[in-house]
């Protein structure tokens, strides 16, 4: 009858769980770089909002990716369920292409690491 009402998480603390997600997921993995993407950067968040983390790693093997973002996944549901990491490669940063999805990311991430 009446509108959920309850409010996103605060931008602070999605900031302090992708911090959180970026260290655990660095003791492993050769991460570069994390920024935090989509609806919480954006200040545009609702309650069933998911916290999209884009992690950057310094990895030769692009072959390599599905395993990467297993592993991401993995670290994403100890630290925070609702973390939706995408795997990218130091040098796909290096060489965005404008227009790309990447590029969109880019734009509107805040740097978290």
């Amino acid at each position: 009858m009446y509108g959920d009402y309850r409010m996103a998480r605060s931008l602070q603390e999605v900031k302090e769980s992708v911090k959180r997600f970026g260290e655990c997921v660095s003791r492993e993995l050769p991460v570069r770089k994390v920024l935090l993407y989509g609806s919480y950067a954006k200040g545009s968040a609702r309650i069933d909002s998911d916290i999209d983390v884009a992690v950057f790693v310094d990895y030769p093997d692009h072959k390599q990716r599905l395993k990467l973002a297993a592993k991401l996944f993995h670290f994403a549901g100890d630290i925070d369920i609702n973390i939706e990491p995408k795997c990218f490669f130091w040098d796909e940063y290096n060489n965005c292409i404008q227009g790309s999805i990447l590029s969109e990311i880019l734009n509107s991430a805040l740097e978290i690491t």
